[in-house]
């Protein structure tokens, strides 16, 4: 579903003239456009939009003042699940440019908890 996610976000730039190469973390594909470079983070699902997981590493790299990051979202992705392997078709493509996540849209899902020294 991811795959697909990211294919339709590449197909998108591609047809607005930028080159695509994709480099893995922390973003998804890096677009070029002559001097212009932006860094595009996907996402998708089989369900609707409301919200998505980010890693701390996702939201710190669109936060750096340094990158230009594209969110695309693609939701209600149908996935064909009598295949092998499954495969995912279609979905809602939402695309926010220039995405910096604000402070008070984001919520804390799960904590890291540093276990203390042990004496015995």
């Amino acid at each position: 579903m991811e795959e697909h996610a990211e294919q339709l976000a590449i197909t998108h730039n591609e047809n607005q003239g930028w080159t695509i190469e994709k480099l893995g973390k922390p973003y998804d594909p890096r677009c070029t456009r002559g001097a212009e470079e932006r860094h595009i983070e996907v996402k998708g699902t089989m369900g609707a939009a409301t919200s998505v997981e980010l890693t701390i590493n996702e939201v710190l790299h669109a936060w750096d003042k340094g990158n230009t990051v594209d969110l695309y979202v693609v939701s209600d992705i149908p996935v064909d699940t009598h295949t092998e392997p499954y495969t995912a078709s279609g979905g809602t493509v939402s695309h926010y440019t220039d995405w910096e996540p604000a402070e008070e849209d984001l919520r804390p899902r799960k904590y890291e908890y540093r276990l203390p020294e042990t004496t015995a």
